[in-house]
């Protein structure tokens, strides 16, 4: 039996609506229950009312525990149904129903029936008197006194949830490793918490502070929720709210709680110096309220260490997949943003791309200022791309990017693209640099292709960008990775020197077209394997080049051909020797002591020196090839543009340059007495040498009327295997001897 006695009949105001106190009244005398009604109508707890349940026995008592799990005191009988019953009630309440938060206070009316200590003691019992002593003051004392007590172990208990709730929300947001993740978990779990949805943030760093290199960094939004869930990952600054602003600044800066009207900014303290900060829309008096203060400070030291650890972690990841530099992904993070999208990408482009005379740029402005070239080039090819699934700087002047890819149009696309973006001039401080990007395509539409393999043939297509100047950009195609791996068979040959192959000059006459008389001999390297079988010099040369032996080579073809041609006989000191330089050596620094050392130990004037270069190292306007020029001509040597014609240098450009004499190539000569076309070509190089006051060298002069043509049109020297192929020191004596007898002719 349920008697409700709560409130009286008067009409009940906003107050007692208010949730009541819920007291148990256990006693099988009806007047008990109605004196204990009288003496508590009115009165409140932290203004709140009292609610009388009652139970005439034992059982009902039981029922209504049952039915009810939030009565905070109940006033029991000890003797009722039974002299045992209301300590039985007791007993089941702790034991069988498990209940260990209502206080209980044991009353009778017979004196002689009072409970023992030790069961007060086992039962947790709150208090006991006898009914005749529990006057109104008496009663209301002890079931607030019980109330304190229940409150207190309420919150216990509270804690206790929280707590344990606090460690399965701690074990959720320990196991995020990004970044991104643990912020948006942190959120989560703090909301579940607190159990009702606030706005909030978690702001910090990305990275680690000392990690940004000379990049400044700042706080991001690292997740959100409520009014700022659009700005996720974006800098502190795109908030609105100043307050809001100002306390996560401060929280931050000073590792303390910073509040304002609206909120509050718990600092997240870590030892990495990584700090972050927690802004929760609502004050911290509140927080107290919902979870307590212990609670919230357990948690956002949690949360800090969870920081530290997912920093830790997002830093290592950085090692691998970030370039410190330029911020953007490492190779490694390309291959695996490559694997990822290949589960969605019918078809893959990976670009590689470089920086025209990247290393005369350093050479120029310095390894600091080179790498501030490097960090903006990586910023133009990010806004240039957005739409990259991946950009990557693979190696110092080398970058990557990977683009969903469509058809051959993409590859136009790419091009026109970058030329647009490096239009405009990197400027860092006083310095004001054009840059010209090269470009290897390579396209992958298997899913099963490997990463390291597409991108290994973008860079071989780049690598043949390298060795063709007339172009900007190459897309891979199978004889390309052919003829990479024949340079590098031939490369190996080279650097086993003379174990794997045998260097020697070789020297091909140049005749005076006038007399016929020598006039120079031009130095020629010959490769030979230990068997004596020749190698291709084109492709030696080639392979030398890329895999940048041609300068050592180079400087071992200087001492031998100085030292051979200083030691020729029967030759007028009016003969001079012609040396090709190569692009490589000329952007080598060492090449002036290599070129000088050689002509020194040579007994050799530079004045006897002709050195020959190819039109390509012009086009670029390249300052270093300009100085080492005039450099030589200074020192008495001369200068010759070597296979002029086959370029696309400016016929207008070449009086600005510091050159004697130019070298018609041997394609134009060959054809120029059966094709017109070719003789009009020849006429007018011819023409202009003139003008500009330059020599001019025929090469490939195979027959009489080749030389009758050449000798009519004024042409200055005369070469080719009319007169004599290649020869080694040894068998050039002959042709010595036969060139300077009287009346000797050629052909």
């Amino acid at each position: 039996m349920v008697m409700d006695f709560l409130a009286p009949s008067e009409p009940k105001t906003g107050e007692e609506l208010e949730k009541p106190w819920k007291v148990l009244i256990v006693d099988d005398d009806p007047d008990v229950h109605e004196v204990t009604r009288i003496a508590v109508s009115g009165c409140r707890f932290e203004n709140r009312p009292f609610q009388l349940l009652h139970a005439l026995s034992a059982h009902e008592a039981k029922q209504i525990l049952q039915e009810h799990d939030d009565i905070p005191v109940a006033l029991v009988d000890v003797v009722m149904e039974s002299d045992t019953a209301g300590l039985g009630l007791v007993s089941w309440i702790r034991k069988d129903l498990g209940n260990r938060f209502t206080r209980l206070i044991l009353r009778t009316g017979q004196p002689g029936y009072a409970p023992q200590t030790d069961v007060i003691m086992k039962f947790d019992i709150d208090g006991y008197a006898e009914k005749a002593e529990l006057s109104r003051t008496k009663l209301i004392t002890a079931i607030v006194t019980a109330l304190r007590g229940y409150k207190l172990v309420m919150s216990i208990e509270t804690n206790r949830k929280k707590l344990k709730d606090l460690n399965a929300h701690f074990a959720e947001i320990v196991q995020q490793n990004a970044l991104s993740e643990f912020a948006a978990a942190v959120l989560e779990q703090f909301t579940a918490l607190i159990g009702k949805p606030i706005d909030c943030l978690l702001c910090g760093y990305e990275t680690l502070p000392e990690y940004a290199g000379s990049e400044k960094i700042g706080v991001r939004v690292l997740s959100a929720r409520g009014i700022h869930e659009d700005k996720v990952d974006l800098p502190l600054d795109v908030i609105s709210s100043s307050d809001i602003r100002h306390a996560v600044s401060q929280c931050i800066e000073s590792q303390e709680m910073c509040a304002n009207a609206d909120g509050v900014a718990l600092p997240l303290v870590t030892r990495n110096g990584m700090s972050g900060a927690l802004y929760l829309g609502t004050t911290y008096e509140e927080l107290e309220e919902l979870v307590g203060s212990e609670v919230v400070q357990l948690f956002v030291s949690n949360a800090a260490l969870g920081y530290e650890k997912t920093g830790l972690l997002e830093h290592i990841r950085n090692l691998a997949y970030v370039d410190r530099m330029t911020g953007l992904s490492t190779f490694s993070g390309f291959l695996e943003a490559f694997y990822r999208n290949t589960l969605t990408a019918s078809k893959l482009l990976v670009v590689h791309a470089d920086i025209q005379r990247f290393r005369v740029i350093v050479d120029g402005i310095g390894d600091e200022k080179a790498s501030g070239v490097l960090r903006k080039t990586g910023h133009r090819l990010s806004r240039t791309f957005p739409d990259a699934l991946s950009i990557a700087r693979k190696e110092r002047d080398e970058f990557l990017i990977l683009l969903k890819g469509n058809s051959d149009d993409d590859v136009q696309d790419v091009v026109a693209r970058v030329e647009e973006a490096f239009q405009e001039p990197i400027r860092l401080d006083d310095t004001q640099l054009t840059l010209r990007p090269r470009l290897g395509f390579a396209m992958s539409s298997d899913p099963s292709n490997a990463a390291e393999d597409i991108a290994r043939q973008a860079s071989i297509a780049l690598n043949d960008v390298r060795q063709n100047a007339n172009s900007s950009y190459a897309v891979f195609n199978p004889l390309m990775q052919e003829a990479a791996f024949e340079r590098l068979r031939l490369a190996s040959l080279l650097t086993g020197g003379q174990e794997q192959t045998e260097f020697s000059v070789h020297y091909q006459p140049i005749m005076s077209a006038k007399d016929e008389g020598i006039a120079s001999f031009e130095a020629l390297m010959r490769f030979r394997t230990p068997g004596g079988a020749f190698l291709n010099t084109a492709s030696m040369i080639e392979a030398a080049e890329t895999s940048g032996l041609i300068t050592e080579i180079g400087a071992w073809m200087f001492r031998t051909s100085f030292s051979e041609f200083s030691n020729f006989q029967g030759i007028s000191d009016q003969v001079r020797l012609n040396v090709n330089l190569s692009p490589r050596q000329v952007h080598a620094s060492r090449i002036y002591k290599d070129i000088e050392d050689a002509a020194t130990n040579a007994e050799l004037s530079l004045n006897r020196l002709v050195f020959e270069v190819t039109e390509g190292l012009f086009l670029s306007n390249d300052q270093v090839t300009l100085d080492l020029l005039t450099w030589l001509r200074k020192r008495g040597a001369t200068v010759v543009i070597d296979d002029f014609g086959t370029g696309y240098s400016s016929l207008s450009y070449l009086r600005k340059l510091p050159v004697d004499g130019i070298k018609i190539d041997r394609s134009f000569i060959m054809h120029m007495d059966q094709d017109p076309d070719a003789l009009a070509v020849v006429k007018s190089l011819l023409a202009v040498a003139k003008a500009l006051d330059l020599s001019v060298t025929a090469e490939g002069v195979e027959t009489v009327a080749q030389r009758k043509i050449m000798q009519d049109l004024n042409c200055s020297y005369l070469q080719g295997y009319l007169y004599s192929k290649p020869l080694s020191a040894a068998d050039l004596t002959d042709f010595i001897n036969k060139a300077v007898e009287p009346g000797v002719a050629f052909g």
